[in-house]
């Protein structure tokens, strides 16, 4: 068993490196990637311990990077793999700045006043932190604010980034188009960087036809596979993604098996 979809406290995961090391260990999984959202700091504090300690299996670099899917308006994720960390790293240096997270998170406050949203203003940005994370959060102390949202059509069923933030109907709609690159150039970045590139979670997006979506990425972007496997997909939702995969043929239809096929041989 493996698990190549893995966050940790650097981004918005609940564990730290150590803690899902010693997951990983206790479950047996034979490899492991830690894709944190648009950073790849836990990288340099696994170069200073001593992994055997933790966990004796392989574990293949990893990062999940956002983006925007212009056709759609729509921030999208790429997992990228097997890449050479200090390439990564440079880019993303310059690429997630916290000022973005403080403008939206303004942004949503100002629209939650707005409707008579009870929240604390004095709610800020802190490291590694997500503006509808940290709105979800506060708001969600009020058992009144999901009266006053369904009254303002706005109905939170995975979570507030997918189904407010990211949703053209909802009055928290943020285009993000602006504050983040194309996919060619996240999947270019992963492959200079000798890495493989997959299109991350397709049904986790706010669009009316997935399959529909997924396929015109495919054919505009270089991409290596999708990621067909998923924890909220239902089956019949994986069916799709790998049926699509097949009528693609050069697409992986499983995400962990390519990528233990033609990555681990780099690490």
């Amino acid at each position: 068993m493996i698990d190549l979809h893995i966050h940790t406290t650097y981004s918005d995961g609940t564990y730290t490196l150590k803690e899902i090391l010693k997951e990983a260990q206790n479950k047996n999984l034979e490899v492991i990637s830690l894709t944190d959202h648009d950073n790849v700091k836990v990288y340099n504090e696994l170069k200073d311990i001593n992994i055997k300690d933790f966990y004796c299996g392989e574990i293949i670099t990893g990062c999940e990077f956002k983006c925007v899917f212009p056709e759609y308006e729509l921030p999208i994720e790429i997992l990228g793999y097997g890449f050479k960390v200090s390439v990564i790293e440079q880019f993303l240096n310059s690429y997630n700045g916290v000022e973005k997270q403080i403008r939206y998170l303004e942004f949503l406050k100002e629209v939650g006043k707005s409707i008579g949203l009870k929240f604390n203003e004095n709610i800020d940005i802190k490291r590694n932190e997500y503006a509808s994370a940290i709105f979800e959060k506060e708001i969600n102390k009020y058992e009144i604010n999901k009266k006053i949202l369904m009254e303002n059509g706005v109905y939170i069923q995975t979570n507030f980034y997918r189904d407010a933030q990211c949703n053209k109907n909802s009055i928290f709609y943020i285009n993000e188009s602006k504050d983040y690159v194309e996919p060619n150039i996240i999947i270019d970045l992963i492959h200079s960087a000798g890495g493989k590139a997959f299109l991350a979670h397709p049904y986790i997006y706010k669009v009316d036809d997935v399959i529909e979506m997924t396929e015109k990425f495919i054919n505009k972007y270089n991409i290596d596979g999708l990621e067909c496997y998923y924890s909220t997909f239902s089956q019949n939702q994986t069916n799709n993604l790998i049926q699509l995969c097949k009528k693609c043929g050069q697409y992986t239809i499983h995400l962990y098996l390519h990528l233990y096929k033609n990555l681990h041989q780099h690490h």
